[in-house]
């Protein structure tokens, strides 16, 4: 009767670490999307990984970065998904110099709200670039959009923004964009 007793507790005790377990691992789980597929579907090889990558003009904000030495390619995180996740892509080209004619931009983008409250620091625009968006293979969209560094609660970020001050859309590369697309 005791070793039944025990048996059963023991099957219960492993039962929850197991829920436990499967519970972590559903919650803490990201899909990354397959690099042959994304190779595929911008027409590129050996791209190199970034990331995660919080966007507005794909179909979800959940996106994911690849990136050459030409450009940053955004695509859907949940790729493998398929249908309107698997056809649609932006690209983020290598920037160009800031000049005279983008000062009212800057000046706009500057005073929007999101970069106007007392937790950014350190604000900069650093170039521009041209980001296209793609969908079922042809393009749907053309802009540009300005590099921008901040500092936040004490770590600096990188965004690719829109200066349009009646649109927020950008892509947010956080602090690890930072280091790698700083001079990008």
């Amino acid at each position: 009767m005791r070793k039944r007793f025990l048996m059963v507790l023991a099957s219960l005790a492993a039962l929850v670490g197991i829920g436990w377990l499967a519970m972590l691992f559903m919650i803490s789980y990201e899909p990354t999307p397959n690099k042959g597929e994304v190779e595929e579907l911008v027409g590129e090889r050996d791209l190199a990984e970034f990331g995660e990558v919080e966007g507005a003009f794909l179909l979800t904000p959940r996106n994911y970065g690849y990136y050459d030495s030409e450009n940053i390619y955004v695509v859907e995180q949940y790729l493998d998904k398929g249908g309107d996740y698997g056809n649609q892509y932006a690209v983020i080209e290598k920037g160009t110099a800031l000049t005279e004619s983008d000062e009212p931009a800057i000046g706009e983008l500057a005073a929007k709200e999101t970069f106007q409250n007392e937790y950014v620091e350190d604000f900069q625009v650093l170039s521009k670039h041209r980001v296209t968006v793609y969908k079922n293979e042809e393009k749907t969209e053309e802009h540009w959009f300005f590099k921008v560094t901040y500092k936040y609660d004490g770590d600096y970020f990188l965004t690719f923004v829109l200066p349009e001050p009646a649109i927020e859309n950008r892509f947010n590369f956080f602090a690890e964009g930072y280091e790698q697309f700083l001079q990008f």
